[in-house]
């Protein structure tokens, strides 16, 4: 090729992904405007910048916990989730959080917290803490830890699942390509690391939160654009639709009457948005070895592009960005060879 076409060749790639990136994302908001997605409230307290774990409490349907990325102090915040204003903190001690990204509730009402996050790929501490459902008011708790390991070195988890019926805790890793799903001990020890183990199942890339439907038989796990639904007798997917444009969506809680999820961001001032859901009727028969599930479901149902975000899906800007990058470092090449 000519090296004058040839130099011209990745700015104008660069370009056409960038026109793909604008055209689909005012598709995907043009197609959701059918969805019933509503903002119930917005999560205004200072304090709440990072939210990135987000559970209802069983307890009391109106009532939500969250808790900030890392770099905050141990705390969880009781939120009002018809007016999003704080009611309640609850100060944890015992151990050090240094990464928290996910929060769920057992079915005996325990709160559990996930310090799992690890964007470096090297923690040696990653852990699970347990206390109390907190109500309204200020407390200050000893939770109990947990730690955790993984069979293959460190994982980046930001979400943990678990079971409504049977308790059975789940941890799901945030991969930039495709993530797995990891199963815990039923059984948990403070004094001793708790290996997780692998159950072979693949997820889509950048999972960020999820939660179990109210029956125990399907899973609901988001990333920064889509929400997936798998079953959890044979992991294979059975829906998937677009979730809400928000800054960054981190968070995801299904609600007392399984009938609707909440979902989240971090930012300030960040919107708790009530996305309607309705579970699949059929299961798949109830074999205790999964099977792999597909990376990328079909879309269906979208959802209402609503108020928090710049217009565009973060998973789509990741991997525009991540491209453009890629396609420029080629161009440099190109140039240095010529």
């Amino acid at each position: 090729m000519n090296p004058r076409y040839r130099r011209l060749l990745i700015p104008g790639l660069l370009v056409a992904l960038l026109a793909i990136v604008v055209v689909s994302s005012l598709a995907r908001r043009a197609d959701g405007a059918q969805s019933g997605s509503v903002v119930v409230s917005h999560i205004s307290d200072p304090r709440i910048t990072e939210s990135s774990g987000l559970v209802v409490s069983s307890a009391d349907a109106d009532l939500a916990y969250t808790i900030n990325d890392s770099g905050n102090a141990p705390v969880v915040f009781t939120v009002r989730v018809s007016t999003g204003a704080v009611v309640g903190t609850t100060t944890v001690s015992g151990g050090t959080w240094f990464d928290t990204e996910a929060m769920a509730t057992g079915p005996d009402g325990t709160l559990w917290v996930a310090d799992t996050g690890d964007n470096d790929g090297n923690r040696s501490d990653a852990a699970l803490y347990s206390l109390a459902q907190p109500t309204a008011g200020d407390r200050s708790v000893v939770a109990r830890r947990y730690p955790i390991t993984y069979p293959d070195g460190p994982e980046n988890v930001e979400a943990l699942i678990i079971n409504p019926s049977t308790g059975r805790k789940l941890l799901v890793s945030k991969g930039v390509f495709a993530g797995g799903v990891f199963a815990l001990p039923d059984a948990l020890s403070t004094t001793t690391a708790n290996r997780a183990k692998d159950l072979g199942v693949v997820v889509p890339a950048l999972i960020t939160d999820g939660a179990f439907a109210n029956s125990g038989n399907h899973v609901v796990l988001r990333n920064y654009s889509t929400a997936y639904v798998y079953d959890t007798a044979s992991w294979s997917s059975v829906d998937s639709e677009p979730m809400p444009d928000v800054e960054q969506g981190e968070t995801l809680a299904m609600e007392a009457s399984g009938q609707a999820f909440l979902v989240g961001s971090e930012g300030t001032d960040s919107p708790l948005i009530r996305v309607p859901f309705e579970e699949p009727t059929s299961t798949s028969a109830t074999s205790g070895t999964p099977t792999r599930a597909a990376p990328t479901p079909t879309a269906t149902s979208p959802t209402a592009p609503l108020p928090g975000g710049n217009g565009f899906a973060g998973a789509t800007w990741f991997w525009a960005v991540g491209v453009m990058a890629l396609l420029a470092g080629i161009s440099v090449a190109i140039n240095r060879k010529n």
